[in-house]
């Protein structure tokens, strides 16, 4: 009997669930879906440092943050005019009129105004103050790569110091700098900010208007709009070349166009002996490369890939100290274009000190100079 009830209870249940499908009960509602709500899209991360914010939001505004070094214009509308352009102190503070060492430091224009206003009440009725910044000097960022330059424009443009004047995104910085060039990858912009390094797709910012990628700037930030020509990478050519030198290469540089920049190679030149000197795992090492079979053989396995800070030493013919050399172009030997590894490279007593280590895959490993170290494994016996 309880089988029957329930059955019977199952059926008027099902009955009233296909009259309600049929004719709705009567209900206004909307049949019930199942909804799946797609993710929030998670919001990149650019810590800021407080103290280097640009601005600060006031009744749902971004307003200018003062700071040290920022030349303001204050102005009193009293019986006369009276306006002075002063220069917030390394203390963050200002003096005008009848008031010394007011605060200017981490306020606003506005936030200025009303703190001058309730100072200058003290002496003047209903005092009228107007605040301008007239130079902003308190927080830079540095715009390097691929950016236009107009040259029939008054203001600054291309790369450089950028001074910011409020909430500035990334975009903003590189259309008021003139604009990307057309070579530039505006996929693959790099923010550098305290020390980390954070790649940034401004192209979807274009493509879709996805404001996530456009980071807000601070102070110190540095931009490099990466491009097909920047330059990246310092060389050292040497010896027998047209013009010993340094020279700054792209990313992807090889020997052959190190050579043609330094304006090739001399007569003198031993071509089936350059030498490349790099600095690897902190150690420095010599490489042979043969240039003659790379121009006359087609090898191309002798186009090493350029790294930033080597140095390409072409050596004349039957003559392996490098003394000479190092002698003419030693103005370009500083401490700041040749890193300190590689002033173990030299000895008094002439002569490269260098492991030339073993074979590596495209590159030949030969031997050293003449008058240079012995190669690995020769010990120091005079005799051999």
């Amino acid at each position: 009997m309880s089988h029957l009830i329930h059955t019977s209870r199952m059926s008027r249940g099902w009955c009233w669930l296909w009259v309600a499908t049929v004719i709705g009960c009567g209900s206004t509602a909307p049949p019930v879906t199942d909804v799946v709500q797609a993710p929030a899209p998670q919001e990149r991360e650019f810590p800021m440092d407080p103290a280097r914010r640009s601005f600060t939001e006031r009744l749902g505004f971004p307003e200018y943050i003062i700071g040290v070094g920022d030349v303001l214009e204050l102005t009193l509308r009293d019986l006369s005019l009276t306006r002075e352009e002063v220069t917030v102190r390394p203390d963050g503070n200002v003096s005008f009129s009848l008031l010394e060492n007011v605060s200017a430091g981490g306020r606003t224009p506005t936030e200025l105004d009303e703190a001058l206003t309730t100072a200058l009440a003290q002496f003047l009725r209903s005092p009228k103050i107007d605040v301008r910044v007239t130079e902003y000097n308190s927080k830079m960022v540095s715009l390097l790569g691929a950016i236009s330059v107009t040259e029939r424009s008054s203001s600054q443009m291309g790369q450089g110091r950028y001074p910011l004047k409020g909430k500035t995104t990334l975009l903003d910085l590189i259309l008021n700098a003139g604009g990307a060039t057309p070579d530039a990858q505006l996929d693959n912009v790099t923010l550098v900010r305290d020390g980390s390094s954070y790649k940034i797709d401004l192209q979807k910012v274009l493509r879709t208007g996805d404001p996530r990628e456009n980071a807000v700037l601070q102070g110190g930030d540095i931009v490099i709009v990466q491009g097909a020509s920047l330059r990246s990478k310092k060389v050292i050519v040497l010896g027998e070349v047209a013009n010993p030198s340094v020279y700054m290469f792209p990313e992807d540089a090889r020997v052959i166009e190190a050579l043609s920049q330094a304006g090739g190679l001399t007569d003198d030149a031993v071509r089936n002996d350059i030498r490349l000197i790099r600095v690897e795992d902190g150690e420095p090492r010599m490489y042979g490369i043969n240039f003659e079979r790379l121009a006359t053989r087609g090898d191309y396995r002798q186009n090493v890939p350029l790294r930033n800070d080597d140095i390409i030493f072409v050596p004349r013919s039957f003559l392996g100290d490098v003394n000479d050399v190092i002698t003419r172009i030693e103005p370009l030997l500083t401490v700041l274009l040749l890193p300190a590894s590689y002033r173990d490279l030299y000895t008094t007593g002439g002569g490269l000190r260098v492991d030339t280590g073993e074979p590596d895959s495209g590159i030949d490993f030969t031997r050293t100079l003449p008058g240079t170290a012995k190669p690995a494994g020769n010990g120091d016996d005079e005799n051999e």
